[in-house]
């Protein structure tokens, strides 16, 4: 099977580049096992324009940029919580006000346009930039900006709602 060989080959050193990246060896495994997984997911609509290595390594940047953003957060969340001291229980007012306005969100983005809520997704919930949604999307950065910007608008509106 080609993928099981192309794994054989290619498994060893795309771990050697996930692990410089982060740091953890197994975690550089699991992301690894996810380019692949992605690849045999996409087989059947993938249409070869490189090289496969190229293909494999920018599948993996991707993940280790979303993974190292996932830790950057989670680390900065652990520095919060230290400094905040344990947090007080939500008193049913702020839990309602919290659901209704994570409600008007989630309606707000359900709401745009397909191709302005991937945008929004790329850039506000998976935390690429511009430039790489540009990428990924093949459109231009300045339309990822004003697909942003409606967006923005768009969800701001729904939530100031009364």
């Amino acid at each position: 099977m080609a993928l099981g060989r192309l794994m054989e080959v290619c498994w060893p050193e795309l771990v050697r580049y996930a692990t410089r990246q982060l740091g953890d060896v197994e975690l550089a495994r699991d992301l690894v096992q996810e380019v692949f997984i992605r690849v045999w997911e996409r087989r059947l609509t993938w249409v070869p324009d490189g090289s496969v290595r190229a293909y494999l390594y920018q599948i993996l940047r991707r993940l280790v940029i979303d993974e190292q953003r996932k830790l950057t957060v989670r680390r900065q969340w652990r520095k919060w919580v230290t400094l905040a001291g344990p947090p007080r229980p939500a008193t049913p007012a702020e839990e309602f006000e919290a659901k209704v306005l994570a409600d008007r969100f989630e309606a707000a983005v359900a709401s745009l346009p397909v191709r302005r809520r991937e945008v929004f997704e790329l850039v506000f919930q998976r935390g690429l930039t511009h430039s790489e949604t540009a990428a990924v999307m093949d459109i231009s950065v300045q339309t990822v900006a004003n697909q942003m910007s409606a967006a923005l608008r768009t969800v701001r509106q729904a939530i100031k709602e009364d």
